[in-house]
């Protein structure tokens, strides 16, 4: 479970999602729907070097498909939140997939532009350590925990931070969240939708919070680990909000 942050961030604070039972750590042989090549996905960065949304990543009949998939699954409610930990309240369900994983990065490599390093990680010159050699650089590959939520009316997830994780078997570690609506406000659903704040909260900021529209097939990547910014998942309000949820994974 992620923890929710009153005040200022540091590694303390944040712990990384989880599953609501024990972490996947064997591979599990599930056939996932097929997901097809993409001639042109278009790219939009919001928020620089924060958010990025990718319009139509899936189509609605891969979505459909999807969502078909996750209410055949053995789902579980969100367990009550302990102490300092975001409210969360959804159903899911983690599998551990690297072939899946591949399948979905192969997809969207392509179109994915290069990202910036974490603050503490940026390439120095060597004879100028303040100076930048590499400002950005390829995603490695995706994060082979999959997880799928599925949001129905009342349900929501509070304020929180997504934290990094390091895959215990290629040592890479992941630095954006990748969420995929399955769902959106093309089948009705009212609420639900991701949103940022730039400060510690919504009650503190003095600007307004980014919130991206909740369109079927979107798929939104946002930075994670100190980069990531204070965010939540609205309540639905009507309807059924389904996710497809990876992170992107780097080897340096």
């Amino acid at each position: 479970m992620v923890k929710k942050q009153t005040t200022s961030k540091n590694k303390n604070q944040t712990t990384t999602e989880k599953p609501s039972s024990s972490k996947p750590i064997q591979t599990q042989h599930v056939d996932f729907p097929p997901l097809t090549s993409k001639f042109y996905l278009e790219i939009k960065e919001i928020e620089s070097d924060q958010i990025i949304l990718i319009p139509n990543a899936l189509d609605e009949g891969e979505c459909k498909r999807f969502i078909k998939f996750i209410e055949e699954r053995p789902l579980e409610l969100t367990p009550a939140p302990k102490k300092g930990e975001a409210l969360r309240v959804n159903y899911r369900v983690s599998m551990q997939s690297p072939s899946f994983a591949n399948e979905l990065f192969n997809m969207l490599a392509p179109h994915l532009p290069e990202f910036p390093y974490p603050a503490s990680k940026v390439p120095r010159d060597q004879k100028n350590s303040t100076t930048p050699v590499v400002r950005a650089r390829p995603a490695h590959s995706m994060n082979p925990n999959i997880r799928l939520y599925k949001y129905t009316e009342g349900q929501h997830f509070g304020c929180h931070y997504d934290d990094s994780v390091t895959d215990p078997v290629s040592g890479t570690h992941s630095e954006w969240t990748l969420l995929i609506y399955l769902s959106g406000k093309e089948d009705g659903v009212e609420g639900g939708e991701t949103i940022f704040y730039r400060g510690q909260g919504k009650r503190k900021d003095k600007e307004p919070p980014i919130k991206p529209d909740l369109q079927r097939g979107m798929a939104l990547l946002h930075r994670h680990g100190y980069e990531c910014l204070f965010h939540e998942g609205a309540l639905v309000k009507k309807g059924t909000k389904y996710v497809l949820r990876s992170d992107i994974m780097f080897d340096d």
